[in-house]
């Protein structure tokens, strides 16, 4: 898996655009517990066919979890019941591997590293080409 990085917000954005396009739904991170990789629009279509709520009573979004938690977490990892991924969170007991800095937040944020190549591409208009 990939080893631990440090950047800021900026130099994160910059890397995710410039392997993966301005849209967040081709963004891809692989779990470094179970190496799934998984897109910004795979874990949104899993957290929409699996709702859940933030402990606040929000839903989640798939922009809340991206690059935070294995996609097996939406899918029912949690449960026992799911089809791919693992439970694993950067947020977790054994966070990261990357930190993030980010203005205005006293502590990183951590995350999955992106994946090493691009995956299908999601347009602006939610097709998908490769």
């Amino acid at each position: 898996m990939s080893d631990q990085r440090t950047l800021t917000l900026k130099e994160f954005h910059a890397d995710a655009r410039a392997r993966f396009g301005e849209n967040p739904l081709n963004w891809a991170f692989q779990c470094p517990s179970c190496g799934d990789v998984a897109t910004g629009e795979a874990l949104r279509a899993a957290i929409a066919s699996n709702p859940r709520k933030h402990s606040t009573g929000q839903s989640v979004r798939f922009t809340d979890v991206l690059g935070q938690e294995c996609i097996g977490r939406s899918l029912g990892a949690l449960k026992g019941s799911a089809v791919r991924g693992c439970k694993y969170a950067a947020y977790g007991l054994f966070p990261g591997p990357w930190q993030v800095t980010v203005p205005g937040r006293e502590r990183p944020m951590f995350c999955f590293p992106l994946a090493p190549a691009p995956l299908a591409v999601v347009s602006e208009d939610g097709g998908a080409s490769s």
